[in-house]
């Protein structure tokens, strides 16, 4: 083979690699409940700010099931937007924050119509099985109730 053909097998299994251990950590996802988020050490705020927006807030400590949550092995936390099952906006990476007592916290901005859809996907990297947890704001939030 020649350097050309081995560069584009490269390329092509680092991209398929890369691909599916993406697909695979979003298929084996885990659906946190308000009762598991406590046992994670996850918490989630929403501060009204006018009439229909809301500031949300996702704050966790990295320890426990997220003690290898770190940029450095490539976690991060995503912002996904759901109508039911069907994705409507996935893979937005959220800017973290480090709160004075060494929490991770990750906030965005949202108006108050659309908390049903939102979801956030906490990627844990190296930790088997799974890895990922997803946090459905209709299932910590009531748009009536974040006034």
């Amino acid at each position: 083979m020649n350097t050309k053909t081995i560069m584009n097998i490269s390329v092509l299994t680092f991209l398929l690699v890369v691909a599916s251990s993406k697909c695979s950590a979003m298929g084996r996802a885990e659906r946190v409940s308000k009762e598991r988020a406590k046992v994670l050490g996850m918490e989630i705020r929403a501060k009204a700010s006018g009439t229909n927006a809301v500031l949300l807030e996702l704050e966790f400590k990295t320890e426990g099931a997220l003690k290898l949550f770190s940029p450095e092995n490539n976690s991060r936390v995503e912002l996904t937007i759901k109508d039911g099952e069907k994705l409507l906006l996935g893979d937005a990476a959220l800017r973290e924050k480090r709160s004075s007592s060494g929490s991770v916290v990750v906030s965005f901005w949202s108006n108050r119509a659309y908390l049903d859809k939102i979801v956030l996907i906490v990627f844990v990297s190296g930790q088997l099985p799974g890895g990922a947890y997803e946090l459905r704001m209709s299932d910590f939030l009531e748009p009536e109730k974040s006034r």
